[in-house]
């Protein structure tokens, strides 16, 4: 909470942010106080109490904060995997874009050569060069007239129905009674 003293300076109050317990590096000290002065009996070095100070508070550190640095480990280890997985479906889609350029291209190039033999077979197949072969290799002529036959068909059309003579009994009988009712 912010205060304001008479000069009107602003000033905090420096308690409301403390722990219950009071601060860390003051437990830290308390603690390096009275395990100093019970070793020694009151009388101790600065020395001492300092190394004993630092492998306590690094053993404690390490069984509070192992559980922190087991979860940024984790946490790294996540990240890292994801930037990997995206590094890799990178590679991936640029493999991915070669393979279809490569492939447009061969279809390009086939294309061309299914252009060029399409050409080449419509040309060997035209009647002009039919004509130019059976002349040249096989000795043929075009027909005049007088090699031609023509046909007259203007007598007309005959139809011929026949009649089977072999007329089984039922036939005969159904023929009978027609001729009777006609």
């Amino acid at each position: 909470m912010a205060y304001y003293s008479h000069n009107h300076n602003l000033a905090y109050d420096l308690t409301l942010f403390e722990t219950p317990y009071g601060s860390p590096k003051a437990r830290i000290r308390k603690k390096k106080s009275e395990d100093a002065v019970s070793q020694d009996g009151g009388k101790e070095t600065h020395e001492n109490t300092r190394a004993q100070g630092k492998t306590r508070t690094k053993t404690t550190r390490r069984k509070r904060n192992f559980g922190r640095i087991a979860l940024g480990v984790i946490l790294g280890v996540a990240v890292m995997a994801m930037i990997a997985s995206i590094i890799h479906g990178q590679v991936r889609l640029t493999e991915l874009n070669q393979e279809i350029i490569d492939a447009r291209s061969e279809l390009a190039e086939k294309q061309s050569v299914y252009t060029q033999l399409e050409m080449k077979v419509d040309s060997s197949v035209s009647t002009t060069v039919v004509e130019q072969y059976a002349k040249e290799h096989l000795s043929m002529n075009k027909a005049n007239n007088s090699q031609k036959e023509f046909v007259n068909l203007s007598d007309g059309d005959k139809a011929e129905v026949s009649m089977s003579e072999d007329k089984n009994i039922f036939e005969r009988i159904g023929d009978a009674l027609a001729s009777i009712w006609s």
